[in-house]
């Protein structure tokens, strides 16, 4: 019933002076307040139900969530498996390099090992991109080419070899710095070599 039909029946209701007006007053009166407060009631309980397409909407929204969270999780994946291949091949570079430089105990003997320039190069560039401690590569410097001063006092390449390999375990994540014996750091040569190869 709209305001104006209300309005409508009283004034019958006054102009007629029907009987038991104040009946129709009462039940009009009702009925608008009992429309009102359906109305308020609808609007509240609307307000805590979603439609299908909210929860298209919310659907979606978490699925986009979902999706860049995976992809995140997917790049820092590949990041982690990038620098994981630099390291373990700096670590190849730099056993070649030592069993140029190192010089054998008497008695022993040295296999020597080769890597390419560009093997080189190309660890190099994947240490620089993918490391986050600078340490890193400063160290893969100094063992791969000694210090920038050629007088100063040179620490024994097994020595700078533990502190690397204890630099990337922290970079990778594996745990602190461990103990490392620098007199048993590095594999010279091993007895179980076949006899023909190249000292």
């Amino acid at each position: 019933m709209t305001p104006e039909e209300i309005e409508k029946i009283l004034r019958k209701v006054i102009e007629n002076e029907t009987e038991y007006y104040w009946f129709y007053i009462l039940l009009a009166i009702l009925f608008c307040l009992t429309t009102t407060s359906l109305i308020q009631f609808l609007m509240e309980k609307g307000k805590n139900y979603a439609t299908k397409q909210d929860i298209t909407n919310i659907t979606q929204k978490i699925e986009d969530v979902k999706a860049k969270i995976q992809n995140q999780q997917e790049v820092e994946k590949q990041k982690r498996q990038l620098k994981y291949d630099a390291i373990l091949l700096s670590l190849t570079i730099m056993d070649a390099n030592l069993s140029h430089i190192l010089i054998p105990s008497e008695g022993q003997k040295i296999k020597k090992q080769y890597a390419s320039t560009e093997d080189a190069r190309k660890c190099h560039n994947n240490l620089i991109l993918t490391c986050e401690n600078v340490e890193i590569l400063e160290m893969f410097s100094l063992i791969m080419f000694g210090p920038k001063d050629q007088n100063a006092q040179k620490t024994p390449a097994t020595d700078l070899l533990n502190s690397y390999r204890n630099l990337v375990r922290k970079e990778l994540g594996f745990g602190t710095e461990i103990p490392l014996d620098r007199d048993r750091a590095w594999f010279g040569y091993g007895n179980f070599e076949k006899k023909d190869t190249n000292t």
